[in-house]
C-alpha cells in the first residue's frame, strides 16, 4: 500500500513538474500584467502549489487557461484582503479624527486621538500570540506574500491565513472593547454629549 501511495504522490508530483516547466513564463507574465515582480512571482507559484494539493488532479484536463484562472482568483482575493483591512482601519481611526476635527478641537483632538488610537491598537498587537503578531507583521505591514510568510515560519499557508484571521479579530475585538469602556467612563467626550 506504501508502495502505492508513494507512485501516486510521484505521479501527481511528475504532473505539476511537466505542466510548471511548460507553462510558468505564461503564467508568470499573465500575473505580471497586474502585480509587482514578487507578488507575480508568489501568485504563480502559489497557483502550481494549489494545482498539486487538487483533490482530483488526475481527472483534470489542465490547460494554460486553467492555470490562469488559478492566478487571477490568488491576486483577486489578495486585493479584496488588501482593501478590507484598510476599510477595517478606516472604520476605526478616521471617523474618531473626523469627530473631533469637527469638535473643534481640530489640531489637538486629531493628535492625540491618533496617538490614542496608535496606543490601543500597539497594545491590541502586544496581546496576539507570537504566531499572529509575526503573520500579520509580514502579510499587512510588510506586504508579504502568505507563501513567503508560510516559508519563512515554516507552517503551510493555510495556517498563516488562520493566524492573520485570528489576529485580525482579536485586535478588532480589544480595540472595540476599549471603544466600549472609554464610552462609559464618566468625563469622556462621548460620555458628555450623551
Amino acid at each position: 500500500m506504501d508502495t502505492q501511495a508513494s507512485d501516486v504522490k510521484q505521479h501527481r508530483s511528475d504532473l505539476v513538474l511537466n505542466l510548471f516547466e511548460a507553462y510558468y513564463e505564461r503564467v508568470y507574465a499573465f500575473a505580471r500584467k497586474s502585480a509587482e515582480p514578487a507578488v507575480a512571482e508568489d501568485a504563480t507559484q502559489e497557483a502550481f502549489v494549489r494545482l498539486l494539493q487538487h483533490p482530483r488532479l488526475e481527472e483534470l484536463e489542465i490547460s494554460v487557461s486553467y492555470l490562469l484562472k488559478i492566478v487571477h482568483n490568488i491576486l483577486r482575493r489578495r486585493y479584496s484582503r488588501s482593501v478590507r483591512l484598510r476599510e477595517i482601519l478606516d472604520e476605526k481611526v478616521k471617523p474618531q479624527a473626523r469627530q473631533r476635527y469637527e469638535a473643534g478641537d481640530a489640531l489637538e483632538g486629531k493628535t492625540q486621538e491618533s496617538v490614542a488610537t496608535m496606543n490601543s491598537v500597539e497594545r491590541a498587537f502586544g496581546r496576539l500570540s507570537p504566531d499572529e503578531r509575526d503573520s500579520l507583521r509580514m502579510i499587512v505591514c510588510e506586504g508579504k506574500s502568505y507563501v513567503h510568510a508560510a516559508r519563512s515560519l515554516g507552517v503551510s499557508v493555510t495556517t498563516i491565513n488562520n493566524w492573520k484571521h485570528r489576529g485580525i479579530d482579536k485586535i478588532r475585538r480589544s480595540l472595540d472593547a476599549e471603544k466600549a469602556i472609554e464610552d462609559t467612563q464618566p468625563g469622556s467626550r462621548h460620555a458628555r454629549s450623551a
